[in-house]
C-alpha cells in the first residue's frame, strides 16, 4: 500500500491508513493486484501479451513460458522444466504461494494428464448446469435443434425469465471447449430480452444433447508442422425475423483447433455468393 500521488505527508511518508475492511472487498482490489503482480513479472523480463492482458510470456534462447494470471490463480506451462522451476522459485521469494503441480482443473476447464495429446473438457461444469436446470437424470439426444427456424413467433412467455437466462448464460462459457454448439448458442442467445415457451424447448434440447456428449472437448495435439488450416462456411438469409445470415470459420495450426467464431453478419446478403464474401473477409 502506498500515499496516493498528491497527498503523500511529507513527514510521515511511509505511514498508509489502516483498512478497516478486508483487502478484497475494495472495488480497486483487481486493479492493485494486477499492478503489482505485473510490475513483478516485468521486472524479472516476462512480458505482457499485446493480445490477452492476462498473458504473460518469457522467451530465452529457444526456451518459452506462459504465465495466465486469473485474480490470483496462476497457470505456467513452458518447454523447458528448469526454466520453470526457476520462474516459480522466483514468485515464491516475492509472494506467499502454492505449487499445486500438474494442471488437472484450472477455470472450470479439466486438462487429462499429457501424453500424445491433451484434452481440454468442461465435464463437471456441465453437470453443475444440469443440477441448476434439475435436469440431472434428463435424456440425451444425438443431434443439435435445427434452431435456425426460433423466431420471434406468437406464443406464451417463458414463465421463469430469471432461470432462462441463468442457464444461457452459464452454456455460454461451456463454448470456450466446445465449438460445435457455438451457433446453437449463439441463436438461443439473441433472445434474452423477450423468449417464449419455444426458446426454452431449444435450450432444454441442447441440454439434451449435452448429457451425452458432456465429456467431449478439445484434443490439442503435438506436431511439428507450423502449417495453418482455415474453413469457413455461411448461411444465406438464415434469420426468419431480420433475414441476416450467419457465418463462421476455424483455424488449424497443423491438427489442433485454435481458433474459432460464429455470428451474424450486421447488413443483408442478397445472395449466397455475398454472404460466403462478407464471412471470409
Amino acid at each position: 500500500m502506498q500515499q496516493p500521488m498528491g497527498f503523500v505527508n511529507p513527514t510521515l511518508p511511509t505511514h498508509v491508513c489502516r483498512l478497516h475492511k478486508s483487502l478484497y472487498g475494495l472495488k480497486q482490489t483487481l486493479r492493485a493486484w494486477y499492478t503489482r503482480l505485473s510490475d513483478f513479472l516485468l521486472s524479472i523480463d516476462l512480458r505482457a501479451s499485446k493480445v490477452n492482458t492476462s498473458l504473460f510470456i518469457l522467451i530465452m534462447n529457444h526456451d518459452i513460458c506462459y504465465l495466465l494470471v486469473y485474480v490470483d490463480d496462476i497457470l505456467l506451462t513452458g518447454n523447458n522444466s528448469t526454466l520453470i522451476c526457476c520462474l516459480i522459485s522466483l514468485l515464491s521469494s516475492e509472494f506467499k504461494l502454492r505449487d499445486l503441480g500438474n494442471v488437472h482443473y484450472f477455470f472450470g476447464i479439466e486438462v487429462t494428464p499429457p501424453s500424445i495429446w491433451l484434452i481440454l473438457s468442461q465435464h463437471k461444469y456441465a453437470l453443475d448446469i444440469f443440477s441448476r436446470a434439475s435436469m440431472s437424470s434428463c435424456k440425451h439426444v444425438d443431434t443439435l435443434t435445427f434452431t435456425s427456424k426460433i423466431g420471434l413467433q406468437t406464443s406464451d412467455l417463458y414463465f421463469n425469465p430469471t432461470r432462462y437466462r441463468q442457464i444461457v448464460g452459464a452454456l455460454q462459457y461451456l463454448t470456450f471447449t466446445r465449438p460445435d454448439i457455438c451457433y446453437t448458442i449463439n441463436k438461443v442467445c439473441q433472445f434474452m430480452h423477450a423468449f417464449i415457451e419455444s426458446h426454452w424447448a431449444a435450450v432444454k434440447h441442447i441440454l439434451w444433447f449435452l448429457k451425452g456428449t458432456s465429456s467431449f472437448g478439445l484434443h490439442l495435439s503435438c506436431g511439428s508442422s507450423l502449417s495453418l488450416h482455415g474453413f469457413t462456411n455461411a448461411d444465406c438469409m438464415g434469420s426468419i425475423d431480420d433475414r441476416k445470415s450467419t457465418g463462421g470459420h476455424i483455424i488449424f495450426l497443423d491438427t489442433t483447433l485454435i481458433s474459432w467464431k460464429s455470428d451474424k453478419q450486421r447488413t443483408v446478403a442478397r445472395s449466397s455468393t455475398e454472404a460466403e464474401y462478407k464471412t471470409f473477409s
